[in-house]
């Protein structure tokens, strides 16, 4: 099985940096999200969720 990741954005604020993660499994019609914070990594199903986590994981 296949695995697609893209960084869509990097999120920076007072506590650091998070990344917003894309991610394709092969044979998957839609896309999970990861943040990642630190060691951190929290998977979404919504790109909007992943965002607001992120920014509050920052700071922001």
């Amino acid at each position: 099985m296949t695995t697609e990741r893209h960084v869509l954005a990097k999120i920076e604020g007072p506590n650091g940096t998070a990344e917003i993660v894309e991610v394709f499994v092969d044979g998957s019609n839609s896309p999970e999200y990861e943040v990642r914070f630190g060691d951190q990594v929290h998977v979404h199903k919504a790109e909007g969720a992943a965002s607001i986590e992120a920014m509050e994981l920052v700071g922001l």
